[in-house]
């Protein structure tokens, strides 16, 4: 079943050169500088919003996606 409310969005890391996205929770968790590609982190976003993903998991997926 497919929440209706977004756990985890996309937000523009500006802190260094390049400028990348990385992953903001709702709850305040982030991890940056995944990619400079918007659309490859939107897509992972949408992966662990529709898995309801845990936060307590979400920098070992981003760590796999990095590896992949």
């Amino acid at each position: 079943m497919k929440q209706d409310h977004m756990i985890y969005q996309v937000y523009l890391d500006k802190a260094l050169h390049p400028q990348m996205y990385g992953i903001q929770g709702c709850a305040g968790e982030r991890v940056g500088r995944i990619s400079t590609d918007f659309y490859e982190v939107h897509r992972l976003v949408e992966r662990c919003n529709s898995a309801n993903l845990s936060p307590l998991h979400l920098a070992d997926v981003v760590e796999d996606f990095r590896r992949s």
